[in-house]
């Protein structure tokens, strides 16, 4: 903290740090919460609490609604308390609400990426709104918010690069547009990730890309820790007759992992001890 902000070597504790530490605990940051924050951004405790942090967290207050909220959303951006968030983020909220979209939608774009509301120019973030509404994105869905979130986060060549590597999966240009509308975190993956993906699907599985493109939450999930145990524990049950027909790839995988572990594993597991190991990892997904 010393190293980042030296000059709070110089602050009266008494007058200057201990009132920040107290409004921090009354509105509901536990001792925790503000070893992590302070860790993260000592300069909330050089920014003056009456013309920086009071304001900050009331203008927070005003949108997220609750004390709650705005901890949860600080823990993930820090310097929002260290920020002249009326001037950096009110022209941005009031071009939402003038485009349509609710304040519980604006909330939880705030919650979940605020920093596309400090860090974005706002003809960046005015270019963003304008190509997810042409989407067809309705300002009152859910997924409203994570495209425009997504979209800011990523620079257009990065967006046209990704689109190039769809493309190079075969994918056409409405195959890739159809999927961000259904699961717009896929333009943020990784180039690693996704050719990691494409290619279990493909090579492993035989799976038509126009199925991925169709469930592209798929391509959302962790190959080790969801995909590969649960075929392998699908592909043991029909080895031993169990499963008689075909299980589909993302039933089984959107499946609550507890779900999933009750109705695959604990089920058959004195039958067939093999699920255990095969969900385990210890089972070579063909096995």
């Amino acid at each position: 903290m010393i190293s980042c902000c030296p000059q709070l070597l110089l602050s009266n504790q008494d007058k200057t740090i201990k009132p920040k530490m107290d409004f921090l605990r009354d509105v509901g940051f536990s001792t925790p919460d503000l070893i992590f924050l302070l860790s993260q951004n000592p300069t909330i405790l050089a920014s003056s609490l009456d013309n920086q942090i009071v304001p900050a967290y009331g203008f927070l207050k005003g949108i997220l609604g609750t004390d709650e909220a705005i901890i949860s959303t600080v823990k993930r951006a820090s310097w929002l308390l260290s920020k002249d968030l009326h001037n950096l983020m009110g022209s941005k909220i009031g071009l939402l609400q003038d485009h349509g979209v609710p304040n519980s939608r604006i909330s939880a774009l705030i919650k979940r990426q605020p920093r596309c509301f400090l860090q974005v120019h706002l003809d960046r973030f005015t270019e963003a709104l304008t190509k997810v509404k042409a989407m067809g994105f309705e300002p009152s869905s859910s997924f409203f918010d994570v495209a425009l979130g997504t979209i800011t986060s990523i620079s257009e060549s990065k967006w046209e690069e990704k689109f190039e590597l769809y493309g190079s999966f075969g994918w056409s240009e409405d195959d890739i547009l159809s999927a961000f509308k259904k699961q717009p975190h896929i333009m943020a993956l990784s180039k690693d990730k996704l050719r990691k993906m494409m290619d279990f699907f493909s090579k492993e599985l035989g799976l038509g890309l126009s199925v991925v493109s169709h469930y592209p939450n798929l391509l959302l999930l962790s190959l080790e820790k969801t995909i590969i145990p649960r075929l392998s524990v699908i592909r043991v049950l029909k080895s031993h007759g169990i499963l008689n027909k075909d299980v589909n790839l993302y039933t089984i995988c959107s499946l609550k992992e507890k779900l999933f572990f009750e109705k695959y594993v604990i089920k058959y597991q004195e039958k067939v001890p093999q699920v255990l190991q095969a969900y385990q990892g210890k089972t070579v997904i063909g096995g």
